[in-house]
């Protein structure tokens, strides 16, 4: 995963199926940033090459689902930012372990 962008796509699309409009809306909602389209799409057709979304057309929406390989990288983004989040909150921490090893 190479962007922030990325990691939000994927976090709305592990609750459901949505298409880009969805995303750029629930962005402008939680964030109070408002992205063109320009901006997303490009970022969801590279992360649909990458096979960490699919895309589903159903009429003339383009519905995108995450796969278990987007789950994956998901889940994995989410232990790091975790870990990194207790560095920062506890520095010893880092420090004793350092140490212990």
């Amino acid at each position: 995963m190479n962007s922030l962008l990325e990691f939000l796509i994927l976090n709305y699309l592990e609750k459901g199926k949505l298409c880009g409009y969805d995303i750029i809306t629930l962005l402008h909602e939680r964030f109070r940033i408002l992205l063109s389209p320009g901006q997303v799409y490009p970022v969801i057709d590279l992360m649909a090459e990458q096979g960490l979304i699919r895309k589903e057309r159903q009429g003339r929406a383009v519905l995108l689902e995450a796969s278990l390989l987007g789950e994956s990288l998901l889940k994995a983004c989410r232990e790091d930012f975790r870990a990194i989040q207790m560095q920062l909150n506890n520095p010893m921490a880092v420090e004793l372990r350092a140490v212990a090893q």
